[in-house]
């Protein structure tokens, strides 16, 4: 009974966070359906994206701020517009689709870490024993500076193949998306899921 009424309650954030448009639309389709296992609840997600960070130090999210993300792939143009308005360092980061999952048990963890692991989401495993938090997470991801005090520090070749990189791994990132969907679907179709 807890767990439902767990689950119950996260199911009903997640859809009040899909209706004001928090949730990345292109995800949707695959938190949807991880959402109709009654073993499983989504709690965050991120379908992947690539953004340019102001940073005062490596690390310091309190103090950084946003100038730009893309979660459809970026052009070198646009991350240059946004990396010129830096007052500290811009840093161009491609961050890998990270999904965080409760389960109802020990044994839907394994099965969902399983899924995850024959879709390509290597990184992948429980980091709560406080509703079996699974996190599905993949490797892919780009991370460096390229301006600073509103001055680029590399130069347009550079940044170009830098983007391309990032564009590169970020779809990787939203083909085990689509690899991850095609597994869970099979396993609803088949009504094998979840220990039941």
């Amino acid at each position: 009974m807890m767990w439902e009424r767990f689950r119950e309650k996260r199911y009903r954030g997640y859809l009040e966070a899909k209706a004001k448009g928090k949730v990345d639309e292109d995800i949707v389709y695959l938190l949807d359906l991880i959402n109709k296992f009654d073993c499983f609840v989504t709690l965050s997600s991120c379908s992947g994206r690539i953004a340019v960070v102001d940073l005062k130090k490596p690390g310091d999210k309190v103090n950084s701020e946003f100038l730009g993300k893309w979660h459809g792939g970026a052009e070198a143009k646009d991350i240059k517009m946004a990396a010129m308005r830096c007052r500290n360092t811009a840093w161009l980061i491609q961050y890998p689709p990270i999904i965080h999952v409760a389960c109802r048990d020990i044994d839907a963890a394994k099965i969902l870490m399983n899924i995850a692991n024959q879709a390509g989401f290597r990184r992948s495993g429980i980091i709560s024993l406080n509703h079996y938090v699974v996190e599905i997470a993949s490797l892919e991801r780009v991370e460096l500076p390229i301006a600073e005090g509103y001055k680029m520090l590399i130069d347009d070749e550079y940044l170009e193949y830098a983007v391309k990189c990032a564009n590169e791994k970020l779809f990787k990132g939203k083909e085990k998306l689509r690899r991850l969907y095609a597994v869970l679907e099979s396993l609803q179709r088949e009504n094998t899921y979840c220990g039941d």
